[in-house]
C-alpha cells in the first residue's frame, strides 16, 4: 500500500469517526427528546386527569346539590298536600259556634195617675230578661233600684222564706241576700233571684211580674241583671221616671 491509499484511508476512518460522534450527538439528542416528550407526555396526562376529575367532582356536586333540592320540593309537596287535605276536612265540617254571652233588659210598665191628689201615683210592670247570646246564664240576679229610696216602695211576689211551707213552691222569685231590708232602705235596692230556676237559655225569656210602684214623690227606677256568666253585670235598656 502506497501512501497515498494510506492517506485516504486515514481519510476515511476519520470521516467515518466524525460521522460516528456525529450519529451519536444526534442519538444523545434523540434520547433527550424522547425523554422530554416522555415528560411532557406524562405531564399532559396528569393535567387531564386533574381537569377530568375536577370535572367529575363538579358535576357530582352539581347533581348532589339537585338531588337535594328535588328532595326538597318532594317535602314541601308533601305538606302541601296535608294542609290541603286538613283544609277540605276543615271545610266539610259544620262552623263552631262562638260563644256569645248576651242579655237585655227592659222595663214593660203602666203608669196609673192618682184621682184624688193625695193618693199615690201607681206604676204597674214586668221586668223581663231575654237572653239574646248563644250559651245559658246561670244564677241570675236582679238588682231592682228606687231614687231616692226614702220616697217609693216596691211590691211584688217575692218570697221572703221559699222554704216555709209548701204553698211558698209555686213563688217564682225570693230575695237574693239576708239582709235585704237593709238594702231597701240604705239604698232602694231590691236584691231578688228567681226560685228553682237552674238556667236561661238562649232565646229565653226570665220576668219578674206584675210588680208595684207607689209613690206621691219624683222617683227614678233603674233595672240591672246579673250573673255567673256576666258578673259585672248589665244595666236594663230603659227606666221608669215618674214625676209627681
Amino acid at each position: 500500500m502506497n501512501s497515498n491509499q494510506q492517506i485516504q484511508l486515514q481519510q476515511k476512518i476519520i470521516h467515518y469517526r466524525a460521522e460516528i460522534a456525529s450519529y451519536k450527538n444526534k442519538l444523545k439528542s434523540l434520547e433527550l427528546e424522547l425523554k422530554k416528550e416522555k415528560m411532557r407526555n406524562q405531564y399532559l396526562q396528569e393535567k387531564l386527569h386533574q381537569i377530568q376529575t375536577a370535572h367529575v367532582d363538579q358535576y357530582e356536586k352539581k347533581i348532589a346539590m339537585l338531588e337535594n333540592q328535588l328532595l326538597s320540593y318532594e317535602v314541601a309537596l308533601e305538606e302541601e298536600k296535608k294542609q290541603m287535605e286538613a283544609l277540605k276536612k276543615n271545610l266539610s265540617l259544620p262552623p263552631k259556634e262562638i260563644p256569645l254571652l248576651n242579655v237585655r233588659a227592659f222595663f214593660n210598665y203602666s203608669l196609673i195617675l192618682p184621682e184624688e191628689k193625695d193618693e199615690d201615683v201607681l206604676v204597674i210592670g214586668d221586668f223581663v230578661i231575654d237572653n239574646i247570646g248563644n250559651t245559658p246564664l246561670h244564677e241570675t240576679i236582679v238588682c231592682i233600684r228606687l231614687n231616692p229610696p226614702e220616697e217609693a216602695k216596691l211590691s211584688g211576689k217575692i218570697t221572703i222564706n221559699p222554704w216555709k211551707n209548701d204553698e211558698s213552691f209555686n213563688t217564682e222569685w225570693t230575695f237574693a241576700s239576708d239582709d235585704w231590708r237593709e238594702k231597701i232602705k240604705t239604698n232602694g235596692e231590691y236584691w231578688i233571684k228567681p226560685f228553682q230556676h237552674t238556667a236561661l237559655m238562649p232565646n229565653d225569656q226570665l220576668r219578674f211580674q206584675n210588680f208595684e210602684i207607689r209613690t206621691k214623690q219624683t222617683v227614678v227606677v233603674e233595672g240591672f241583671v246579673y250573673c255567673k256568666e256576666i258578673p259585672k253585670g248589665t244595666s236594663s235598656i230603659n227606666n221608669i221616671i215618674i214625676n209627681c
